[in-house]
């Protein structure tokens, strides 16, 4: 495992960076992460959720830029006033904050859409999980109501000084959708807390039924219903599953067994993971999936789907299995394999523990951030 000794480079008394934080979902979790990491003692970095100390006067405009009807297919470009509107009031923050920083970051680039004249001003950083352009694909229908959010991003790219991606694939996408140089685009996967996240100590062999864990919000679109129709279809009397989300969902199967209020890092979920034998998110769409990062920290073999960034952290046969979304069939298979062979679990969730110390432990990953900061405030702004 990483230590921080042997991965940080040396500590910055000069350099002072203001980042802007997004709380949403698993950019929230990034956000902690580096928190966690930047101490003061490491380099001097403000940071600010995008959400904190709104005044009065952004707060109205940004409620003009977002209003609560007419959101259906985004046909009322609801995004981009949404987007937009938070710029106006992460611009503000940026004006009551700014002391004598070098650098700015921003996660994601979309809270620097109404500061594109700071970022040709100063030092600047940007990281994404995922482009506008892929979400509009994603959307599938209705794509054109995205461009608005495309160019602006693209302005956004254009003048920052450094763009970071989590994965391969939001790289490609700021590079091919958008025309920008690839030496200005550089990969850092947000990372997973190894210390704090762990596997068991305790032999789960002979220790009653082989246990499925899904952890996922958004049940539907975390491909939710299909574990469940998986399970009861062909697992119900072999194994436990364990639903973490919170949806409105119910199931009376004695083997079922469903989490509501269960908050991330909590003694509880900590639990969760630990006791389970494999991991199942097949996942109708996500850009990254720091979920991901944490099965495999906690020792787990994964059952995930062949989508976006997923396989850059699923590796096929090597620390989990990657299906199609919405193929059940598939699925299941994959599912009964592990089921039916421990010593596949066992060795699945070695390797995944292994990927999540060497490739994906936040501090090794934080000290490249540290490094990349250093780098850009010894350098003049090019855009």
């Amino acid at each position: 495992m990483y230590t921080q000794q042997q991965v940080s480079i040396a500590p910055s008394t000069t350099t002072k960076v203001l980042s802007l934080l997004d709380r949403a979902m698993g950019c929230g979790t990034f956000g902690h992460l580096m928190r966690s990491y930047f101490t003061p003692e490491v380099m001097a970095v403000d940071f600010c959720w995008s959400t904190d100390e709104r005044a009065l006067v952004p707060r109205l405009i940004n409620r003009l830029l977002t209003p609560q009807v007419i959101r259906a297919h985004n046909l009322d470009i609801l995004r981009f006033r949404q987007q937009l509107g938070h710029a106006y009031l992460v611009r503000d923050l940026i004006r009551r904050k700014l002391n004598g920083h070098q650098i700015l970051h921003f996660h994601t680039d979309r809270l620097a859409f109404a500061c594109l004249d700071l970022l040709q001003r100063m030092p600047t950083v940007v990281s994404l999980d995922m482009t506008e352009a892929q979400a509009a694909d994603e959307a599938c229908t209705h794509r054109w109501t995205f461009a608005p959010n495309v160019w602006l991003e693209k302005q956004v790219f254009e003048s920052a000084t450094q763009i970071v991606a989590w994965s391969e694939y939001g790289r490609q996408s700021v590079i091919n959708d958008y025309g920008i140089t690839p030496q200005k685009v550089s990969v850092i996967a947000p990372g997973v807390n190894t210390q704090t996240i762990y596997p068991t100590t305790v032999t789960k062999t002979g220790a009653g039924l082989p246990k499925l864990l899904f952890v996922g919000g958004d049940f539907q679109r975390k491909g939710g219903e299909d574990v469940l129709a998986v399970f009861l279809a062909n697992f119900g009397e072999q194994a436990e599953l364990h639903l973490v989300t919170t949806a409105a969902i119910s199931c009376e199967h004695p083997h079922v067994h469903i989490h509501r209020n269960i908050t991330a890092y909590s003694v509880e979920w900590l639990e969760l993971y630990q006791m389970a034998d494999l991991f199942v998110l097949p996942t109708y769409f996500d850009a990254f999936g720091m979920v991901f990062l944490e099965a495999m920290a906690a020792g787990l073999p994964i059952v995930a789907t062949r989508i976006n960034a997923v396989p850059e952290l699923v590796q096929e046969g090597k620390n989990g299995f990657l299906v199609a979304p919405g193929d059940r069939q598939d699925l299941a298979q994959k599912i009964s394999w592990l089921l039916g062979n421990a010593q596949l679990r066992q060795a699945m969730g070695r390797q995944a523990r292994l990927l999540a110390e060497t490739r994906f432990d936040f501090r090794y990953n934080f000290a490249q951030w540290q490094d990349l900061f250093t780098q850009i405030a010894q350098e003049p702004v090019c855009v």
